[in-house]
């Protein structure tokens, strides 16, 4: 019996081949194609050396100010549920390997004993392979890579989502930082309006209304500025999350916005450009080809169940037969109808899905265009346009007051008006680079473009918080002028 099953066992070990599944399998893919999209690097934590090595890379970066370049890489090299996604590699490799073995040899006996003692006992052994399974393993296997290819595209996508993410979310602390200091600054103001209003209604200079009305401006201000605080708080903590930090953030932001971009392509150009380097589109399509692989699969599993094998027996009498056995499965009842209609079903509703998600992309593209123009345009009409008015007004209230022709409460409403437009101008860069961001992940990759020199939102000057210098033996008047 030994010289079959030898040989049997020998060749089904040849065609399924020795297969280990490489624990990086895939990364070096996804490294390469973050790197190209973003400029970013990647590190797999898996215990090695060069996970020393970033974490003194990360100790570097955060002892710096905060950029949203430096947010986003700290993020791709020590976020935890990047690390997690980064394990869907090697499942999917598992899989892959999995894919290119056939099934064990099935070893079966029987032993029979005799009623009569001179009898000797009957013995049966047979060893079996599926023999369908070496004609299906090619279709399997190419399933399978079809598969971890799209693993593979996924995983880098989801690398993509998370730089878009932290992007996102550096504007927004850095801008609710912006604002919380604009916001101290108005509150100073008003406390410094109510402060006066207090000591000019002791003098019997202005009336019980107007004093509450300075009084009012004053609590809203206070609260106002408790309301940015907080947003400072929630903005931070969650920047925080996103680069994978577990303390309490410690590090500081970059106190000015990068410029805008000297110029933006045309929504067309990011349409085409999307369609044809948008990962998760990639992976819709790689999952047509799954389903085209898969449908193959089933289609070919129509064919019955054939198993082939060796089998030996000695009767009773002690004489032994040994020849091959067979077994096939007889296509009476299942035929595969379903499982044929399932595949059928689902290539079609992943091909609609494709048409739908390309779609879907080619709007997300124009949608997030139209913001960046809008936000580009208000960014450039507060710089040229509103702030300088301001500050002009600004000067000539302060003039206008020296002359005795307005009020003190006249300039401090000037002042709190000047820094509210600088508030603002701050808001739109803010929405500026959050609009460039979601137009960065629509296209599925960086916008690559050198900003050109230009002025950057700077904080305006402190207005003054108590009562401007007057000549001497005046006083303010509550209507404006002086007295």
């Amino acid at each position: 019996m030994r010289s079959y099953i030898v040989p049997l066992v020998l060749s089904a070990g040849l065609v399924s081949g020795c297969a280990m599944a490489s624990q990086r399998a895939g990364f070096q893919e996804v490294s390469q194609t973050v790197e190209t999209r973003t400029g970013f690097q990647v590190q797999w934590n898996q215990g090695t050396s060069e996970d020393a090595q970033v974490a003194e890379r990360l100790q570097a970066l955060l002892q710096q100010d905060l950029t949203a370049e430096a947010a986003v890489q700290i993020a791709l090299l020590n976020n935890a549920a990047l690390q997690a996604t980064f394990e869907e590699l090697g499942i999917a490799q598992a899989d892959l390997v999995q894919a290119g073995l056939l099934k064990n040899p099935v070893f079966a006996g029987h032993a029979r004993f005799p009623e009569e003692s001179d009898a000797a006992v009957n013995t049966e052994f047979s060893v079996s392979q599926d023999f369908t399974e070496i004609f299906l393993r090619p279709l399997r296997k190419k399933l399978a890579t079809a598969q971890f290819e799209q693993a593979a595209i996924q995983v880098s996508h989801q690398v993509l989502e998370l730089a878009a993410q932290v992007r996102s979310a550096f504007y927004a602390a850095q801008g609710a930082e912006h604002t919380a200091t604009m916001q101290q600054t108005i509150f100073q103001a008003a406390q410094a309006s109510a402060e006066l209003a207090q000591r000019q209604h002791a003098a019997g200079n202005i009336n019980d209304l107007e004093l509450a009305q300075h009084q009012a401006a004053y609590q809203q201000a206070s609260l106002d500025l408790a309301s940015s605080q907080a947003q400072v708080l929630v903005a931070r903590e969650r920047l925080n999350r996103l680069m994978g930090r577990v303390d309490a953030p410690a590090w500081t932001i970059s106190a000015e916005p990068p410029p805008l971009a000297p110029e933006e392509l045309l929504a067309e150009e990011l349409e085409s450009l999307a369609v044809a380097q948008r990962l998760d589109l990639a992976a819709a399509r790689k999952e047509v080809q799954v389903l085209e692989e898969g449908l193959k699969l089933v289609r070919r599993g129509v064919i019955p169940d054939v198993k082939v094998g060796i089998d030996t027996e000695r009767d009773t009498d002690r004489s032994r037969v040994t020849g091959p056995s067979w077994e096939m499965e007889l296509p009476v009842f299942d035929r595969r109808q379903g499982s044929v209609s399932k595949a059928q079903a689902q290539l079609r509703r992943s091909q609609r899905q494709l048409a739908a998600l390309e779609a879907q992309i080619r709007s997300e593209v124009r949608s997030a265009w139209g913001r960046v123009q809008a936000a580009r345009q208000r960014v450039s009409r507060y710089r040229e346009v509103l702030i300088p008015l301001r500050e002009k007004i600004v000067a000539e209230s302060q003039k206008h007051y020296n002359f005795m022709l307005i009020g003190v409460y006249d300039v401090l409403q000037a002042k709190r008006e000047e820094i509210s437009a600088y508030q603002a101008y701050i808001e739109a860069f803010q929405d500026y680079w959050n609009a460039r961001t979601e137009l960065e992940r629509a296209i599925g990759g960086r916008l690559v473009s050198e900003p050109a020199p230009q002025p950057t939102p700077a904080s305006p000057e402190q207005p003054p918080m108590q009562e401007p210098e007057m000549p001497e033996g005046t006083q303010a008047h509550p209507q404006g002028g002086h007295s």
